[in-house]
C-alpha cells in the first residue's frame, strides 16, 4: 500500500483512505476489495457530493455526458457524480418531479443542476447516526417513495411503482403522476 493511504474496520464497514478519497465497503472483509476498488474505480470517480472541493459544474458536465443513458441509472454512475446510491436516486428523482426513465440528453441543464444540488442536500442531511430521512421531520414517514411500491403517494395518492433498471438491475420507485 502507497505511503499515507490507510484501512481500518469498524463492526459492518471497511473504510480506507487512499490517494485523497475515502472508500467506504459495507459488509465487507477482504481488503482485496478495496485493493481493487483502487486500481479500477478509484481513479475514475466523479465530483464527491460531499467533498471540500465538490465542483457542481464538473458534476453536472459529467451527468450530461451519458447522453443517451436514463437519468436513474446515470445519477447512480460513480464516475459522473460519486455519493448517489439506490435509496437517494430515487428519492432525488421524486423531489425534483423527473421520471427515472427520460434520457439524459432529454434534460435541461437546470434540471440536471437541481438534480445534483437536491442529491447534496440530501447526502448532507443524512450525515452521522440514525435512519435516513428524506421527507420532513412532520411527514408521516421517513422517504417519499423508496420501498413503497403499491403504496399511496404521499403527495398525490397515486399508487408507488417499482421498477428495475438497466444490467445492474438495481430497483428504481417513482410515482407515475408526480415524476411525468
Amino acid at each position: 500500500m502507497p505511503e499515507g493511504d490507510t484501512i481500518w474496520r469498524t463492526a459492518r464497514t471497511l473504510h480506507a483512505a487512499l490517494a485523497g478519497k475515502t472508500v467506504v465497503a459495507f459488509d465487507s472483509v477482504l481488503p482485496a476489495v478495496v485493493a481493487a476498488s483502487r486500481r479500477h474505480t478509484l481513479v475514475r470517480l466523479g465530483p464527491d457530493l460531499l467533498g471540500s472541493g465538490f465542483d457542481p459544474v464538473a458534476a453536472c458536465r459529467r451527468l450530461r455526458e451519458r447522453g443517451d443513458l436514463e437519468i436513474g441509472p446515470a445519477l447512480m454512475d460513480q464516475t459522473a457524480v460519486s455519493g448517489i446510491g439506490n435509496v437517494y436516486k430515487s428519492e432525488v428523482l421524486f423531489l425534483c418531479g423527473v421520471s427515472p426513465f427520460v434520457r439524459v440528453n432529454a434534460l435541461d441543464d437546470a434540471t440536471i443542476e437541481r438534480l445534483v444540488a437536491k442529491a447534496g442536500d440530501l447526502l448532507r442531511g443524512n450525515l452521522g447516526p440514525g435512519l435516513r430521512r428524506t421527507t420532513t421531520a412532520l411527514a408521516p414517514g421517513r422517504l417519499w417513495v423508496y420501498r413503497r411500491s403499491g403504496q399511496p403517494c404521499r403527495k398525490c395518492g397515486t399508487t408507488i411503482e417499482r421498477r428495475v433498471q438497466r444490467e445492474q438491475a438495481r430497483s428504481t420507485y417513482f410515482c407515475p403522476a408526480c415524476q411525468r
